[in-house]
């Protein structure tokens, strides 16, 4: 069971480094998404090739996730370097951005299982949020419960490309897949904090350049977009961070008075990180990934 999660882990790995480039849009088969839909969804602009979704959460905290915040090195990326788009349901040039100032990434966050794959920023400037009877800005109502198996949620997503000018808000029809089957499907890498989502159709899927967006089930925010991107090309499943695990951790990310540095993060399975990784197995992942590549 340890190698079958490790190769998955290491498959999985490569395909988001790989899908990450921007080529492929976030939601295949989705609808435009309407003034007042999804008033919390925003969109980051990680650098000019890389997007991800966020949600508000209050007037200057965006949550998303891990993945989103460090490159390819496992290396917290400068939050200088990102940009948060909120308010609208086009971005183009001339949409505002606002600056984000502190990047908190979960302690246990872990790259290679995606164990905790949940980040808050802090924006430089606070958001305004209007009393108006359908505002597109405010922030997320947060679902404490379990979402039952086969539920019908939706996924908000930017159809962003590289290159193109103007993005749209989508919108994705998706149903809880029952736990134990997606557990299959991932050979065994879906934990209690995760929750999938399958699409009716083929033709119908997410893709890597808006991970870290929302997963609503019921108007409320219930997942955070991780794992398992198909985009279209099979039926693969999506998982989600559980919102209902992390309302502790989020709230005090709220307080903080540190600014974490941009740089290297500690591997997982090192510092009292919890993960099924220890350092041997990290090891047995790096070797992997060189066999992969000389035969």
């Amino acid at each position: 069971m340890k190698n079958a999660k490790l190769t998955w882990a290491v498959a999985a790995l490569l395909l988001q480094a790989v899908s990450a480039t921007g080529l492929n849009p976030f939601i295949v088969g989705g609808t435009p998404a309407v003034i007042g839909q999804f008033p919390a969804h925003v969109g980051i602009n990680v650098s000019p090739t890389v997007f991800c979704g966020g949600t508000i959460l209050n007037s200057n905290h965006i949550l998303t996730s891990g993945s989103c915040v460090l490159d390819g090195q496992n290396n917290l990326i400068a939050a200088n370097q990102m940009h948060v788009r909120a308010g609208v349901i086009t971005i183009d040039a001339t949409t505002p951005a606002t600056q984000v100032d502190r990047i908190f990434v979960h302690p246990h966050y872990n790259p290679f299982t995606f164990e905790n794959d949940i980040a808050i920023l802090r924006t430089t400037t606070a958001f305004t949020f209007p009393e108006t009877a359908q505002p597109h800005i405010a922030p997320a109502e947060l679902n404490h419960r379990i979402v039952p198996e086969n539920d019908e949620c939706h996924v908000a997503g930017w159809n962003w490309q590289a290159g193109i000018a103007t993005t749209g808000l989508q919108s994705l029809l998706v149903s809880i897949y029952p736990r134990a089957t997606c557990n299959q499907v991932f050979n065994g890498m879906i934990q209690s904090p995760m929750i999938c989502t399958r699409t009716s159709a083929q033709n119908q899927a997410l893709c890597v350049p808006n991970r870290g967006g929302g997963l609503y089930c019921g108007g409320k925010l219930s997942g955070i977009a991780s794992f398992g991107f198909g985009c279209g090309a099979n039926d693969t499943a999506t998982v989600f961070t559980q919102i209902r695990y992390y309302e502790q951790w989020i709230n005090q990310q709220f307080g903080r008075t540190d600014n974490p540095p941009p740089g290297p993060t500690p591997m997982p399975g090192i510092g009292g990180a919890t993960s099924m990784f220890n350092l041997s197995m990290v090891a047995i992942l790096f070797a992997t990934i060189i066999i992969a590549l000389v035969r």
